[in-house]
């Protein structure tokens, strides 16, 4: 019986320490909620002005590249940020 409880066990430690292949997690950006959070106020082929709010600047500028990249091949620019009065910012982008 004691033999046999030992032999339990140690298929138990076994189990336990068995290596099996884990499931990758790949983490891929989740930008839908910029689409809750963020307007367009203006745009033309020389910039764009965003409003936002619980978004950082660093993950409006991805989308303001693209804008005026769209814009004739051109770079966008940080050209001012600016909080409204309801904690609201504004981020103009200059396209050059």
């Amino acid at each position: 019986m004691l033999k046999a409880a030992l032999s339990f066990a140690a298929l138990l430690v076994l189990a336990a320490c068995s290596t099996e292949p884990k499931e990758e997690i790949i983490m891929e950006p989740q930008y839908n909620y910029l689409v809750d959070n963020m307007v367009v106020i203006e745009q033309s082929s020389r910039h764009v002005i965003y409003e936002y709010r619980d978004v950082r600047i660093d993950e409006v500028a991805p989308v303001a590249a693209v804008y005026c990249l769209n814009q004739g091949n051109k770079q966008a620019t940080l050209y001012n940020i600016t909080l409204r009065p309801d904690n609201r910012r504004r981020a103009t982008f200059v396209c050059e």
